[in-house]
């Protein structure tokens, strides 16, 4: 739900701000996700099971609309 709430803010920020803030805000939520997965693979998780707790990490609040 959050991702696909994410890809709906992105392009209502595309029709008004343009293609550069678009991108910005996309790597930030990239950037997000990788430091999540680094953190991940760093303490415990491992293949699958790290790639899942990087995405609840950054799209999980989604749940909560």
């Amino acid at each position: 739900m959050g991702l696909a709430v994410t890809i709906i803010a992105l392009l209502v920020v595309s029709s008004f701000s343009g293609i550069r803030w678009t991108l910005i805000i996309s790597a930030a939520f990239a950037a997000w996700f990788l430091l999540a997965l680094a953190v991940i693979h760093i303490g415990s998780g491992r293949g699958r099971d790290a790639v899942r707790r990087a995405y609840v990490a950054t799209f999980g609040w989604g749940n909560w609309i």
